[in-house]
């Protein structure tokens, strides 16, 4: 008995909407829910399936490499700081020296 093609699109919506808001666990859980679904029949249903699939890939790759550009930032971000804290920390043991 096949899956009912609406039941099928809203795992895959799911699974897009957890990939847009990094839900990765969610999202990996409803991806293994997929191959245990039966497939629709009918070319056409066939095909809308397959286009919300592409969909969900691509959301799911936009997310990623979103993701991926922020913590670059954010890892830029702290070797920035440490740098600055590093370079606090010489001053002060230049200016502890100095008075000494």
């Amino acid at each position: 008995m096949a899956s009912k093609l609406s039941d099928l699109l809203e795992i895959v919506a799911s699974l897009q909407d957890s990939a847009r808001f990094g839900d990765w666990n969610n999202a990996g859980r409803l991806a293994a829910a997929l191959p245990q679904q039966n497939l629709p029949t009918s070319r056409e249903e066939l095909g809308e399936y397959l286009r919300c699939l592409k969909q969900a890939l691509i959301a799911a790759k936009v997310s990623r490499a979103h993701s991926a550009a922020s913590l670059a930032r954010i890892n830029a971000a702290a070797g920035r700081l440490n740098a600055a804290a590093r370079f606090n920390n010489i001053r002060q043991e230049f200016g502890e020296a100095a008075d000494s």
